[in-house]
């Protein structure tokens, strides 16, 4: 099981670093009436979650082995992560080796958020920003039994808590944002990518798909 939460909490955290920044955001405009930001994040995070959960159940129809094609969706996600964040003439690569103190996915939902933002505003855009969860979290509840899948929801829902309030304390210590924005999109592409490989050998996808 601890090997279980580990890869869950890893999905959860892989899945989530912009989506912290942007929680800043709604965070620093609500001021002191937080409440009703914290609502909507576990609102859209929990509607992700449903979401992955219902897709998975349909392709668990696959044949065996062939679930673990799902995860070369994370692997993808990670690589066009990685060229997003290294790539030749990437803006990111220089503006976070820089240490730029601006959040790269806040700005926008900052700019629209000046008039005050309800819960289901903050729901709203977890779930459009939660592409990546999606191609994440199906793969990885499609390739593990109902019991480990009711496990792995379990440390999401604690994850959310933890997400909400580790969001609250930075949004008062805006100066540990910087290290957190360099180190911790530069270790996303390696954690999506552990995680698809995950899924493709704990399914022995390249022995019974693959022949190898």
């Amino acid at each position: 099981m601890l090997s279980l939460a580990l890869l869950a909490i890893a999905a959860y955290v892989a899945t989530n670093i912009d989506n912290l920044f942007v929680l800043l955001a709604f965070l620093a405009e609500a001021g002191r009436e937080r409440g009703r930001v914290i609502a909507g994040q576990f609102a859209g995070s929990l509607a992700l979650i449903v979401a992955a959960i219902l897709a998975a159940a349909l392709l668990t129809r696959l044949p065996t082995g062939y679930v673990g094609l799902l995860g070369f969706l994370p692997i993808g996600v990670g690589l066009a992560k990685a060229w997003e964040r290294f790539g030749p003439g990437s803006s990111n690569a220089a503006s976070f080796g820089a240490g730029s103190s601006n959040p790269p996915s806040a700005s926008a939902p900052a700019a629209s958020m000046r008039g005050g933002s309800s819960w289901w505003t903050v729901a709203c855009v977890a779930v459009a920003n939660g592409s990546d969860n999606i191609a994440v979290y199906v793969p990885l509840y499609a390739s593990h039994s109902h019991a480990d899948g009711m496990f792995i929801s379990l440390v999401f829902i604690v994850m959310i808590g933890l997400w909400c309030a580790a969001a609250v304390w930075l949004v008062e210590h805006p100066l540990l944002g910087a290290p957190i924005r360099r180190y911790g999109t530069a270790l996303l592409p390696l954690i999506l990518l552990v995680i698809g490989v995950s899924v493709i050998v704990g399914n022995d996808t390249l022995r019974i798909v693959f022949g190898l």
